[in-house]
């Protein structure tokens, strides 16, 4: 988030975020996906990582001492569906894509269904959805991929939703 002549100038990414969310009636849930064993698989748990530190209100599920993989994802929906029920749930994830799609960062209303490019049928997850793709060709790029990249992305997606989280509360309280 940066301020110039203060005036708040916020990212695509989270103007695209705060549009996806829409009115928040309840602080939503954050669940980040991905293997920190895999560079290229860990844009969510570093995302939730670097969102676990900063005061946001809301619950933050898979980070990097904790991570949402394709083991332990489907008890990790049951649980978020069973605690925070009726909250909306930002998924974030990693993905492959087109070589000019490198680096790109997307936000949908809707669901993303993680594994997808490893052929693994997981259950589809989010209200909102934040997918940064980080390799190009197939899944086994994804071991390949530059950690500076992957944190880059993951702390602009980190920052954007925090900038629309935050900008969601001020629209409340006026």
């Amino acid at each position: 988030m940066k301020t110039k002549n203060s005036e708040l100038l916020i990212s695509q990414t989270a103007y695209d975020l705060f549009a996806a969310l829409g009115s928040l009636r309840r602080p939503p849930v954050i669940l980040c996906i991905g293997s920190d064993r895999v560079t290229g698989d860990c844009i969510g748990p570093l995302v939730g990582h670097l969102l676990a530190s900063r005061n946001l209100g809301c619950e933050i599920v898979g980070t990097l001492d904790s991570p949402v993989t394709a083991l332990n994802i489907a008890d990790s929906v049951l649980k978020v569906k069973r605690l925070y029920a009726g909250r909306k749930v930002i998924a974030v994830d990693s993905c492959v894509g087109e070589a000019d799609e490198l680096g790109s960062i997307r936000v949908r209303k809707g669901s993303l269904r993680p594994g997808l490019a490893c052929g693994k049928s997981l259950p589809k997850v989010g209200d909102v959805s934040v997918t940064a793709t980080v390799a190009s060709g197939n899944a086994d790029n994804l071991y390949s991929v530059r950690l500076g990249f992957v944190y880059s992305l993951a702390s602009e997606i980190a920052d954007s939703i925090e900038c629309a989280l935050k900008t969601s509360t001020r629209r409340k309280e006026a």
